[in-house]
């Protein structure tokens, strides 16, 4: 990596265009970190002074921190991360955790038989969580990076993996609100809360609430993954995840008003995000990450191969075991994967392109509450497809183009900040180049976007 030429295209770039660029970049953002409210909706990123490009380091920052661990050396990926040019990471910070005095993690992974994926721990290992959060902030405040504070798992937040019923919803999710709020006390002391800019109560909510929460199913909502991209609107589906989402949120806005972070709402697919919050919440978190486009041609030319990876095992297809993906090369041929969705990527070029843009405009008019406040948007989970295989048989050329270009769309729209895949932290080959990553966070930055 040639540092020096990167500083002088940095500084002769940026010279150049971000005096046209930033006025309608940030909205015009003020001098202050004021909340939006309805009459003054927010500009920039709640007065931070620019727009967040967000990597996501989910909860792996932690479970991958073990001796020998990618996250091993904190300081030195925190570092990297601000010289990919990015200003903020989303990460759990285990809320359910920071109170207990050691926390143990087993062993998920084994590099020997398991592709790089979300989550994996190499070797059990225990920590004081409390500690490592703090860590983190206090490494982030030395290198400038904000922290987006969010909570995975849920089976430890709630104390179980249970169906919640509709008459113990109040209960059930007024308590996993106040168990956030219990870890916020905690984490302002530790000087965590100075650092944030968002708090969101739960990853994807309809990932999990449409498998645990009762009511939806009697609404007849179905369990939703990630990738989909059509809005399915049923007022009494909506208004359930209204009443779900109030109550996880009310604890955490008693105890981060005086804070003025933000809640942030974290999404799945298309959704009528208006329907489906309160007045508690400020931010939405659209998530964004469709298999490629392929049609009859890509198949024949393809026979057999899938050009979309998902977590369920089935066919010659990789097998996931929790956050585990298992490939058999025998039953496998990764070579031939890599061909086929570039293949098809690259001949459905135009319409994947244009399904980003149609999708993002879409959701930014989704934004409006009952009472007409508006909520400022951001992407954290882009832009697609969710599983990739990271293996030196898979390539990541028409994959990069593909995130990059999506990034430049959404670049054009009124976005408070954005992630550039998934796939962009240090557990994934796709982490070491940095020259890709910090050159179109650049451009998401210094991109002009029309006033929201």
């Amino acid at each position: 990596m040639n540092l020096s030429r990167r500083n002088f295209l940095k500084e002769t770039s940026l010279a150049l265009a971000l005096p046209a660029a930033f006025p309608m970049a940030m909205g015009a953002a003020p001098k202050t970190d004021a909340l939006p409210t309805a009459a003054s909706p927010a500009r920039g990123y709640f007065g931070k002074g620019t727009r967040l490009t967000i990597s996501m380091w989910d909860f792996s920052w932690l479970r991958a921190s073990y001796p020998g661990g990618p996250y091993e050396d904190l300081e030195r990926r925190v570092a990297e991360a601000a010289e990919r040019g990015y200003n903020a990471l989303r990460v759990d910070c285990f809320p359910s955790r920071i109170p207990e005095s050691e926390s143990h993690f087993e062993k998920n992974w084994d590099p020997a038989v398991n592709l790089p994926q979300w989550g994996q721990c190499a070797t059990a290992f225990s920590c004081n969580v409390r500690k490592k959060v703090a860590e983190l902030a206090a490494l982030c405040r030395k290198h400038k990076l904000w922290l987006g504070l969010d909570s995975w798992d849920k089976p430890h937040m709630f104390g179980n993996d249970n169906v919640i019923e509709e008459g113990d919803e109040e209960r059930e999710f007024t308590r996993y609100g106040g168990i956030w709020a219990k870890a916020l006390k905690l984490m302002r002391e530790d000087g965590v809360l100075e650092r944030a800019v968002w708090v969101a109560p739960m990853n994807e909510v309809p990932h999990f609430a449409g498998r645990h929460v009762g009511a939806l199913a009697k609404a007849g909502e179905k369990a939703r993954n990630e990738g989909e991209t059509k809005l399915t609107k049923a007022q009494r589906v909506d208004a359930i995840y209204r009443r779900v989402n109030g109550w996880m949120a009310a604890p955490i806005k008693s105890e981060i008003a005086r804070d003025q972070i933000p809640i942030s709402y974290s999404s799945l697919g298309a959704e009528d995000f208006g329907a489906r919050l309160t007045d508690d919440y400020d931010v939405v978190d659209v998530h964004f990450m469709p298999n490629v486009i392929n049609d009859a041609e890509d198949q024949k030319r393809f026979k057999g191969t899938p050009f979309g990876i998902t977590r369920f095992p089935g066919g010659n297809v990789p097998v996931f075991t929790g956050q585990q993906l298992t490939i058999d090369p025998q039953k496998y041929d990764l070579a031939t994967f890599s061909r086929a969705w570039d293949s098809a990527c690259r001949r459905h070029y135009a319409a994947m392109l244009k399904r980003t843009r149609n999708y993002h405009q879409a959701a930014l008019t989704r934004l409006t509450l009952p009472s007409g406040k508006k909520l400022a948007a951001i992407v954290t989970e882009s832009f697609g497809p969710c599983i990739w295989p990271d293996h030196p048989a898979v390539s990541w050329d028409w994959y990069k183009r593909y995130n990059g270009d999506s990034l430049r769309i959404v670049a054009s729209m009124d976005f408070k900040g954005s992630s550039l895949s998934n796939y962009a932290e240090p557990i994934f080959s796709l982490w070491q180049d940095a020259d890709w990553q910090w050159a179109t966070n650049t451009f998401f930055l210094a991109a002009t976007a029309r006033e929201g």
